[in-house]
């Protein structure tokens, strides 16, 4: 279930505004749906195969990882055995248009507190209709607060506890390489319930 409340009225923003289509466009979904956001929002395109580069990276998350990727490709930013899962779930991702729901947990490397990260991923298109970009957004429950002189290239994956990939059409889990082990119960909750949760 959906922890930040932030996550669950992000997530019905974005079903409200798509409608019946896979997703809204950048002009429907864009600053001012976002504006409540901003600050913890980061927007991902596809710069070609295998290649995914930071077009925004909001104040809160710059100031959880002590720096800005903003303009950077993400096989910049992450070690290259880190950036290997991000690959395969980026391609899937923009290859299919899933919607993505993850929860991580990092331990604070000076007091040793463990913190949970959630964050989702939603695909937005241009004018035209074509999905060229990901917004993705990351609720501490509580997010880790770094120091700019500790930067923590990691801080955003942490340890996977769940993630979850969603049909765009259907709203429903999908059963992939990215998705981890679910129930058969919990692979028939809609993506909508979290829309509703309390």
């Amino acid at each position: 279930m959906l922890q930040a409340e932030h996550i669950r009225q992000f997530i019905s923003t974005w079903i409200e505004v798509r409608g019946d289509r896979v997703m809204p466009t950048s002009s429907e979904f864009g600053p001012f749906q976002m504006r409540p956001f901003l600050p913890n929002i980061a927007v991902y395109r596809r710069a070609g195969k295998g290649r995914y580069k930071v077009s925004l990276q909001g104040t809160g998350l710059v100031e959880a990882f002590g720096f800005d990727a903003t303009g950077m490709y993400l096989d910049k930013v992450y070690p290259e055995e880190v950036y290997a899962d991000l690959e395969v779930l980026y391609d899937l991702l923009f290859s299919n248009q899933y919607i993505s729901h993850s929860v991580r947990t990092y331990e604070r490397k000076q007091s040793g507190e463990l913190v949970t990260i959630e964050h989702v991923m939603a695909p937005v298109s241009d004018e035209n209709g074509v999905h060229d970009r990901y917004v993705l957004l990351a609720y501490n429950v509580p997010l880790p607060q770094r120091p700019r002189s500790d930067p923590n290239r990691t801080i955003a994956l942490g340890n996977l506890e769940e993630r979850t990939l969603y049909d765009p059409h259907a709203l429903l889990p999908v059963e992939c390489v990215a998705t981890t082990p679910r129930d058969d119960a919990a692979m028939q909750e809609s993506l909508l319930s979290f829309k509703d949760a309390g």
